[in-house]
């Protein structure tokens, strides 16, 4: 079985205002894509009240970096109180969303995710031998590099989301 080490988690952002939703996720999507990730959406929900709505979805995008390694990230977001609004910037019309928006980010790295090392115990002593003494500074490595691209996509949305400081 593949061993996963939560190298970031429960990384919070929130943001309350106007945004776009499909820009917003067309944003997310084409970060992964730039960063050859693969796309996994786990959940998309929207439920429509009488007053708003809710939007649910959840993202688990990976990238295989080695035959033994591999990254994983969650992208969990909630937008509350959505309502509708329409806005003309510049004599174009734009159709907008007023709400609260929380999202939440966890990365791991993922160790033998094929199961190539799990058949026989004494393929598992070598496994656990050898990330101990031979893949420790690559694993180490890794673990920098997949929280420097989780702070990246966090800083992205953040900078996406602040193009969109208007008033109503």
């Amino acid at each position: 079985m593949a061993e996963r080490k939560i190298v970031f988690s429960d990384k919070s952002l929130s943001f309350q205002g106007l945004f776009d939703a499909k820009g917003l996720f067309r944003t997310i999507t084409k970060w992964f894509d730039d960063h050859n990730y693969d796309m996994w959406e786990n959940k998309n929900f929207e439920e429509v009240y009488e007053k708003d709505k809710k939007i649910i979805f959840e993202l688990l995008p990976y990238k295989k970096i080695t035959d033994y390694h591999k990254f994983e990230v969650r992208v969990f977001v909630v937008c509350e109180s959505l309502k509708e609004v329409s806005l003309e910037l510049k004599g174009v019309k734009h159709r907008l969303l007023k709400g609260d928006v929380n999202f939440t980010f966890d990365a791991s790295l993922i160790t033998d995710y094929e199961g190539r090392w799990e058949g026989k115990a004494e393929y598992y002593f070598f496994r656990t031998i050898i990330d101990k003494f031979i893949y420790k500074s690559y694993t180490r490595n890794y673990e920098g590099q997949l929280v420097k691209e989780t702070k990246e996509l966090a800083e992205e949305i953040k900078a996406y989301l602040n193009m969109f400081r208007y008033t109503v």
